[in-house]
């Protein structure tokens, strides 16, 4: 069969970030199925300059990827297709969590859950032979008969080494090299799935599981020489949601990097619990290339961690960020405003202790209640009765009443910590209008509010 896989194009502050990696889920799907024999094109709409028109009635499938923020283009897209005669398929982070308000558009056919390759082979392969055991495969969604039908869930992928690298040759991949780590520019792989750890705001482990399954670490490598001797970059993005939870594997792949001579600068995920007290394996790290490191701070509330169940100690936090500078890392460290119970005081606390860690970045976002995270369940019903609410679904918009804070408060506080952070020094004063223009703050944001209130 004839497949085009999308990436619909991110918009607003999602845009505004500037980071462009390649579609890494589509890019697993599309060497997945092209290894089962069918032909596979992928259109990525982040890298196009125009809005093209794309020819769909050149394809029997069309599968779509989404996350919530990026829902209702994904279904403008699916509804071009699916008009030229296409089945669509949508699969992604958010429509497995609203899969019934998804198909009851008519504009998707088929909602793939969570991991995947083999789900959707499967599906591509009872389409083609019309075998009409769509009930028998496991991880979808469709309407039957007008019913809903969910089908029993998949098992994860276990042996992950089994699937194909991504299919980086169906992309250009000069289209990413203009984010940089340093000078270099950077593109990224993960080396594991699964998260064990249940951050109230983060869906990750019920999407990949709570179990954490890993690659090989030979397996790894042939992909980081790929990266590097085929697609000619020299700085890569693990993005596994645990990159140093298994801290002696981490040593090994920084051994091998380090034996293979590869010179390769890189950035991963972290938290502080998995860095806390681990200073051996963070100084082999830096010498095997780590430049940078993410970490989750969220909060300088005691009360406000527990309610988001992040489970780090905010002593432990300032040791880890101290450890950190100690080696040379540039610290990313991010800070969630607006737990439903929080007030503007417990905010600005968070502001100034993220002033006193004085990290490299300080991202600050508004909570965000995604679909299948355990803060949806809790505020669903408050949720604002937008006309499209999934729009401002984008971390920097308060989307659900609070029980202290107006939606205006919640925009102004969010600007207020980056300014208050970013004219902390001189330095920092620098990076200020970057991080303005970057979260879209202002003007827009309240008309855009507005209109989409009194239209609820």
């Amino acid at each position: 069969m004839k497949i085009l896989l999308i990436n619909p194009a991110p918009s607003g502050t999602l845009k505004a970030t500037g980071v462009l990696f390649p579609p890494l889920g589509l890019l697993y799907l599309a060497a997945y199925v092209e290894r089962e024999g069918h032909a596979v094109e992928i259109k990525d709409l982040a890298v196009q300059k125009k809005r093209d028109a794309t020819d769909f009635k050149k394809f029997d499938v069309v599968g779509i990827s989404t996350d919530t923020t990026r829902h209702r283009e994904a279904l403008r897209l699916a509804g071009q297709a699916k008009s030229r005669g296409c089945t669509v398929v949508l699969g992604g982070p958010h429509p497995g969590y609203v899969d019934e308000e998804i198909l009851s558009t008519r504009k998707v056919d088929f909602i793939v859950h969570g991991e995947g390759e083999i789900t959707f082979s499967e599906l591509i392969s009872a389409l083609e032979r019309k075998s009409g055991a769509l009930h028998f495969i496991p991880g979808i969604s469709f309407f039957s008969n007008g019913k809903l039908v969910r089908t029993a869930p998949r098992a994860f992928i276990e042996d992950l080494d089994s699937l194909p690298f991504p299919a980086r040759h169906l992309v250009c991949m000069d289209d990413y090299r203009r984010t940089k780590l340093g000078d270099r520019s950077i593109t990224p792989l993960v080396t594991s799935r699964g998260c064990p750890y249940q951050c109230a705001f983060c869906a990750s482990s019920r999407f990949w599981g709570k179990k954490v399954r890993t690659r090989s670490v030979a397996n790894v490598l042939k992909e980081l020489e790929e990266i590097h001797h085929r697609y000619h970059f020299n700085a890569v993005a693990f993005l596994d949601d645990t990159f140093t939870l298994q801290s002696k594997r981490v040593l090994e792949i920084c051994h091998r990097i380090l034996e293979r001579k590869l010179d390769l600068w890189w950035w991963c995920l972290s938290r502080i619990d998995l860095l806390y007290q681990h200073e051996e394996m963070v100084k082999t790290m830096v010498s095997a290339g780590a430049k940078s490191i993410f970490i989750g701070v969220e909060s300088s509330n005691s009360r406000t961690l527990d309610q988001l169940k992040k489970g780090i100690d905010l002593e432990d936090t300032i040791q880890t960020v101290g450890m950190l500078k100690r080696n040379g890392l540039e610290i990313h460290a991010s800070y969630i405003i607006g737990e439903p119970h929080e007030t503007a005081k417990e905010i600005y606390e968070t502001i100034q202790f993220a002033k006193t860690l004085d990290t490299s970045v300080a991202q600050f976002s508004i909570l965000t209640p995604y679909p299948g995270t355990a803060i949806y369940e809790q505020v669903k019903d408050r949720i604002f009765k937008w006309r499209s609410p999934w729009s401002f679904f984008d971390m920097q918009h308060l989307v659900f009443k609070h029980d202290h804070l107006s939606f205006i408060r919640m925009e102004w506080l969010l600007f207020k910590a980056y300014l208050l952070y970013y004219t902390r020094s001189r330095k920092a004063i620098q990076d200020l209008w970057h991080h303005i223009k970057k979260h879209h703050l202002g003007i827009r944001t309240l008309f855009n509010f507005l209109r989409e209130y009194f239209r609820g």
